[in-house]
């Protein structure tokens, strides 16, 4: 076994994700590896050694002598080359993991080919060829200890400065709320996704509203049965998108948002998101559809400031030939208050319980593979399912839609929940299958065991042996569902461990911080400037004329992010407390009966 498989084997048992990226990247023949006088591997970038080339490991102490090994802050790494310096903070830093940043796939990949990586897999987080924002939104940064290593930063410059403009970023967008307005569609799967996006938003302190768009889905509907003249059709068509447009812009006009956030098929044609960006702010739209299947894209890919998405590869070169360059990948997530584990009554278990559970709508596909998992107790909960087949007695609900909260009862009372990939014209699952679905994350943070059919980025998002597990195809499944029936306890380990992965990473929260500081890292200096306008929070405005560290600044810290702050919204906290008033409450209650009388006497 050369050195290399023997590395890539122990990366796989701590980073199986990372792992996997490796086995997948080309091989990046840029780093030359030279010896050092002492015999140890110089890895070398154009004219530029990243370590010494006499005697690395001197060096790496060196450099060292300003680095504070007693900070209880968390050791991160600007760089890696070939780990000298590393290797010397790991024997002295009292922290059971460090965090190495490296910025090219390249450096670490002749890493692995020349060093043996046994002293660094088990305290060591390496984050490779990573965007900042995603590092930032996956890792806390409010309490890191860096170590710069100097050839690292002058090979990855750029890269190094972006990381830095990011942790500002974060700090400015945690210390502040930000404004975002929501457009949501009229119908469809991203439509919960829009309103866990608000929740997720205003939960992590921020002030998110929605364009409710889908209240005036039936007047959209109603065109097509209106005439059967195709021309009057879309001059309707044309004039409701501009009514819908102004309602928009009026909305927007209104709140003075600091982003606007439009999710898939919500209806903004061209124009709108150029009447929108009068407003001087960012639009940014989250694709959580199937780039094939929904085209629609071409129009108004350009259009946006930025284009998030849950595909890349293919999609991100399709996207750059239209003009949408400010293209970022951006998977689907849960939302840990609405996606949990619940309590259920027998009567529920009952009803939703079974060996193996489907919710979703009847595709082509599941629609031809189902009929193999008759001979199992199987449920089937969604729309769209010919209750007059073969299948139709498995449906629930008699094929109506399921609202949240009982999704998240069928997550939880299924022993085995399934999650096949809708397609359109595959019999079974979809061999190019490029994205990761939104049931994924959902399943996972109830504690629900899945199967999931083999998807090319799921192992970026989660190792499919320890924390779910995936079929290649039709028999395969079969095969997983009598294995794991008959061993639950290993699906139980499983689940669990799927459950901490996504919450620690894969929240609604998480895309939006990530997507909040990627978009302001570029719109900073606007940002702060709308933060300076007294008028926008009148909690942070009364914090500041109160002063922070004030008794009175701290009572008031209490209702920061609060959507409605007044003299009453204190008093009604005051009125359902309990003990003894405090000072500021008292200050608070005479306030409010200075402004009663002023009134009256008015």
């Amino acid at each position: 076994m050369n050195l290399y498989t023997k590395n890539l084997a122990l990366l796989k048992v701590t980073q199986p994700s990372l792992a996997k990226r490796v086995e997948l990247e080309p091989l990046q023949k840029i780093v030359n590896v030279v010896m050092a006088k002492d015999g140890n591997p110089i890895p070398k970038i154009g004219s530029i050694s990243l370590h010494s080339t006499y005697n690395p490991f001197k060096e790496a102490s060196d450099s060292l002598l300003n680095f504070n090994f007693n900070s209880v802050d968390q050791p991160v790494i600007y760089g890696l080359g070939f780990g000298y310096h590393v290797l010397e903070i790991l024997k002295r830093t009292r922290h059971k993991e460090i965090l190495v940043i490296e910025p090219l796939m390249a450096i670490f990949q002749a890493f692995l080919y020349s060093v043996d990586i046994k002293s660094f897999v088990n305290n060591t987080k390496f984050i490779v060829a990573t965007p900042p924002p995603k590092i930032l939104a996956s890792n806390q940064s409010e309490n890191w200890n860096v170590y710069e290593h100097i050839p690292s930063i002058r090979i990855s410059d750029v890269y190094f400065k972006r990381m830095n403009l990011a942790i500002k970023t974060s700090k400015v967008i945690k210390k502040n709320r930000i404004k975002v307005l929501i457009v949501n569609p009229y119908y469809g799967g991203s439509l919960p996704t829009a309103n866990y996006c608000v929740q997720a938003l205003n939960e992590m302190g921020h002030h998110a509203e929605s364009v409710e768009c889908e209240k005036f889905a039936d007047g959209f509907f109603a065109i097509n049965n209106s005439t059967r003249n195709k021309e009057n059709i879309e001059s309707l068509s044309k004039q409701f998108s501009g009514f819908m447009g102004q309602l928009i812009a009026a909305k927007a006009a209104d709140f003075k948002p600091d982003l606007i956030l439009a999710l898939a098929q919500a209806p903004l044609t061209p124009e709108a998101i150029r009447n929108l960006k009068l407003l001087n702010v960012p639009i940014a739209f989250w694709f959580v559809e199937d780039f094939r299947n929904l085209t629609y894209w071409k129009d108004i890919g350009s259009c946006y400031d930025y284009f998030f998405t849950i595909q890349r590869g293919e999609f991100f070169e399709k996207l750059s030939n239209i003009g949408a360059e400010n293209h970022y990948y951006l998977p689907q997530a849960c939302l840990p208050s609405m996606h949990r584990k619940i309590p259920l009554s027998t009567e529920e278990m009952n009803k939703y319980s079974s060996d193996v559970s489907f919710m979703g709508a009847g595709y082509f596909n599941r629609v031809q593979s189902f009929p193999r998992l008759l001979d199992y107790d199987f449920k089937i909960w969604g729309t769209e399912w010919n209750l007059d087949s073969i299948l139709g007695s498995r449906v629930q609900n008699n094929n109506k839609r399921l609202n949240s909260d009982n999704i998240i009862k069928i997550y939880n009372a299924a022993k085995i929940n399934l999650n096949l990939h809708s397609s359109s014209f595959h019999e079974g699952v979809n061999p190019v299958g490029d994205f990761v679905n939104p049931r994924t994350f959902e399943i996972a943070a109830c504690g629900g065991f899945q199967l999931i059919d083999d998807r090319s980025e799921l192992d970026d998002l989660m190792d499919p042996i320890k924390e779910i597990v995936t079929f290649s195809s039709i028999d395969d499944l079969c095969e997983k569902i009598d294995y794991y029936l008959n061993n639950s306890d290993e699906a139980k380990v499983i689940a669990s461990c799927g459950k901490e992965r996504v919450l620690k990473e894969h929240t609604i929260q998480h895309r939006m911080e990530e997507m909040l500081i990627y978009i302001f890292m570029d719109n900073l200096e606007q940002l702060t400037t709308r933060f300076k306008v007294e008028s926008r929070d009148p909690v942070v405005s009364s914090i500041d004329y109160a002063g922070l560290s004030t008794d009175l600044g701290k009572y008031l810290e209490q209702f920061r992010g609060s959507n409605d702050f007044s003299i009453k919204t204190m008093v009604d906290k005051i009125s359902i407390s309990t003990g003894d008033l405090s000072k500021e409450e008292l200050l608070v209650l005479m306030t409010d009966q200075l402004v009663k009388t002023e009134s009256n006497n008015g």
